[in-house]
């Protein structure tokens, strides 16, 4: 024990704090800055050990590598007098562990600070660190409400990441509370271990997910889940044996946490969440649910009613009619998310459960609402059967079923009356508020059904459907001249094909400015029509400030659209504004966490951020939801090649050629990869491939540059750079697809000028 008074350089001990296995912890006081400090002492018994010597130092240099506002801050290291020590800011408060002698904790509070610590194991498993013991005692709750993870003194470091790896001492024993650190052996508390970790195996981040459900359940319980009055008995529980159902102590847990808890203790690593980050948003769902559980009432005291609206089934004999039925069941959602006193589930989200035979309850939790709303549309000649049916989630009985016959002209008639009556039998507080619901836009129904069907083409994002979806929007507006919505899907179309390259930008631009300017002189308050002037300023033109403000007036307009804040996201990052562009992200996520379309934007997005593990994340998950998505594939090729996974990039970037061979923009990717990999042949072969291509088709020198790019010619890199600026390219397009290997052609001044022109901003270093 070190008495009061002693002085460590410019640190003076005030009094113990507590004690482990890597050292003793005293409240201390900064003599220069005249604060107090927590001052972490190696005893000399213990630093005479080289190796835990070694260790005490790495876990200095991975507290500081570790910059996040739920991880305890380093101030200082240093030696005195033979003694080492670390300086941390002094926390008020208590330890988990201290909290949880009082028993279990309420929901919100398991979810605030459930929360706090994913964030924290996101950033550290990003760095390539796990913490291997994380245990109540060392999750520190402040005073002011923030929770702080502690002691990293048995962290393991990634290969590579400049901090040294999971090599373990010799002579290590088993320490206080079962703290295992024996040679060859379980490195970490018995208690909190995963079975691979007692079983002495190499761990990644996982086994700190499935310590982190231990830790959950205790919150949830105030019971360990596996329980032992010796280290044999507990090991045997971890490697066999299931914890008791949380419920059986706490009925109060939502159904959503209680599956949390039991995939993150799996004893398969494989069946956990497969990252913090997943686990993060996973808890961000259930206490937005929870929330609105809490806070989601009306004046009579009623709870708030949520509904999804799952796409109707194409009974029709003509299977094309399926635009016909998702359009129903989109301008649906549209008129119910309306209402304010009425949460809808997203349209991509609900659109995941298509055509599953699953127990619509169970949807009805996965999307937590407490409505579905399923039906059917079949379709003959000018005659429609529509039939549709509201399911109570919580016991899966009918709460409302009709059943339309009536000509094709009365579709938004029954639009109306649908809406009317599910607004009706959810709460009748709301009734009468149903008037003017389903904006129609368009009174021409063959015009509405064009714009249906150019809507289903460009969702697919290939050529052949863009350049359909082109057909689809003119043929509405030439049926109904002021047509807004048709007019802004045109702007669109014509945006996406210059981004792929499919068009050049002097021959999309022009047609898109009078189509978007257009539907701004028809309807300017609509989202969507805000949105593809944003996005027409950011393709087309250099005047990126006003592209945003049209991002953000949709936004005012439509608050949860999550592709208004993904694509705002992905404007953020080409901006190099890369923490804001983190923010919208997640925001987009959590409004659409179904949604493969904006898992493969924000996918982007976060490689434009510089944010690899995290654009190699979320493509997986766009993948997951729909395999060989163009955009899942498209940003997990260029971070597996930003993170050096080359041979990866390529396997990937092969797969989305193969989809779309004349997507050049994907095919000069590609090329960069093979570039990059040292395959000069094969780099050089798809150059030459695209070099042929010009005397028949549009290729944008971008695609080349791509190529040129990675095979480390800087001259021709500025050429192509050059042409793609004379060609009418500019920032956004490039940006997106390049980003960080862009990096470093500043240097060249002729590059730097043309960035100018392009107003590419500079990155802050």
């Amino acid at each position: 024990m070190i008495p009061p008074g002693t002085r460590f350089g410019p640190y003076e001990i005030d009094a113990p704090l507590g004690a482990g296995g890597m050292g003793e912890v005293y409240r201390g006081r900064d003599t220069r800055l005249e604060r107090k400090v927590a001052v972490k002492i190696l005893p000399p018994h213990l630093s005479s050990n080289p190796e835990l010597k070694k260790r005490f130092e790495r876990e200095a240099r991975t507290i500081s590598s570790l910059q996040h506002p739920h991880i305890c801050v380093l101030y200082d290291l240093g030696n005195d007098h033979g003694t080492d020590f670390l300086v941390m800011e002094y926390l008020e408060g208590e330890t988990l562990a201290e909290r949880l002698q009082h028993n279990a904790m309420p929901v919100g509070e398991i979810l605030r600070i459930g929360i706090e610590v994913a964030d924290a194991l996101d950033k550290a498993h990003g760095e390539g660190i796990v913490h291997r013991d994380l245990k109540p005692a060392n999750i520190f709750l402040t005073k002011q409400g923030h929770t702080k993870i502690l002691d990293f003194g048995l962290a393991t470091c990634r290969p590579g990441n400049g901090l040294d790896s999971d090599s373990l001492a010799e002579g290590e024993t088993l320490g206080p509370d079962n703290q295992l650190t024996s040679p060859g052996q379980a490195v970490g508390t018995v208690a909190y271990m995963s079975p691979e970790q007692a079983r002495g195996e190499r761990l990644d981040a996982r086994s700190d997910l499935f310590s982190f459900g231990v830790v959950l359940y205790e919150m949830a319980t105030g019971q360990r889940p596996f329980p032992g009055t010796t280290t044999a008995i507990t090991f045997e529980a971890i490697l066999n044996r299931q914890p008791r159902p949380v419920r059986d102590f706490n009925a109060s847990i939502p159904a959503g946490l209680d599956r949390a808890m039991q995939r993150l203790m799996s004893k398969n690593p494989a069946d956990r969440q497969r990252s913090a980050q997943e686990l993060l948003e996973e808890l961000r769902t259930i206490q937005a649910a929870e929330k609105q559980d809490s806070s989601g009432s009306t004046r009579t005291g009623r709870k708030i009613p949520s509904i999804a609206v799952l796409p109707f089934t194409n009974q029709s004999a003509d299977p094309d009619n399926q635009y016909f039925s998702d359009g129903l069941s989109e301008d649906l959602i549209s008129a119910m998310a309306r209402l304010p006193g009425l949460h809808v589930a997203s349209r991509t989200s609900a659109f995941r459960f298509r055509g599953q035979e699953g127990d619509i309850r169970e949807i009805g939790r996965q999307l937590n609402v407490e409505a579905v709303l399923e039906g059917s549309v079949r379709r003959s000649g000018k005659r429609l059967r529509i039939t549709a049916q509201l399911v109570n989630v919580a016991d899966g009985y009918h709460l409302w079923s009709e059943r339309y016959d009536r000509e094709i002209a009365d579709i938004f008639d029954i639009q109306d009356e649908i809406t009317a009556a599910i607004v009706k039998t959810l709460e009748p507080t709301l009734a009468g508020q149903q008037q003017a619901l389903t904006r129609r836009h368009s009174e021409n129904l063959q015009a509405y059904e064009l714009y249906l069907r150019g809507r289903h083409f460009w969702d697919q994002r290939m050529e052949t459907t863009l350049r359909s979806a082109l057909e689809c929007f003119r043929a509405a507006i030439s049926l109904d001249p002021d047509y807004a919505l048709a007019h802004a899907g045109l702007a669109d179309a014509f945006s996406i094909l210059c981004v792929y390259g499919y068009l050049a930008p002097a021959q999309a631009r022009p047609r898109a400015e009078e189509a978007v300017k257009r539907a701004m002189e028809l309807e300017p308050m609509l989202a969507e029509v805000q949105f593809s002037m944003g996005l027409f300023e950011c393709i087309f033109a250099l005047r990126f400030a006003e592209g945003e403000k049209y991002f953000w007036k949709g936004l005012e307009l439509q608050p949860r659209s999550s592709t208004i804040h993904s694509y705002l996201s992905l404007f953020l990052s080409t901006r190099h504004r890369f923490e804001e562009a983190v923010v919208e992200a997640k925001k987009a996520l959590e409004l659409d966490p179904l949604s493969p379309f904006t898992w493969g934007v924000c996918g982007l997005s976060m490689h434009c951020a510089r944010r690899f593990e995290e654009s190699m994340r979320y493509a997986e998950r766009a993948l997951e939801l729909q395999p060989n998505y163009v955009l899942g594939l498209w940003p997990l090729a260029l971070a597996t090649c930003s993170l050096g996974q080359i041979s990866r990039s390529i396997e990937v970037s092969e797969r989305l050629v193969s989809l779309t061979r004349r997507g050049t923009v994907f095919v000069g990717q590609l090329g960069m990869v093979n570039g990059l990999a040292g395959e000069k042949e094969k780099a050089l072969t798809l150059r030459n491939e695209l070099i042929e291509r010009r005397a028949n088709e549009y290729i944008t020198p971008f695609c080349l540059m791509e190529i040129d790019r990675g095979l480390g010619d800087r001259e021709g890199t500025y050429e192509n750079l050059q042409d793609y600026v004379e060609d009418g390219g500019n920032g956004w397009p490039i940006e997106v697809s390049m980003g960080p290997f862009l990096d470093g052609l500043e240097e060249d001044p002729r590059c730097a000028e043309l960035f100018r022109k392009i107003d590419r901003p500079p990155i802050k270093r």
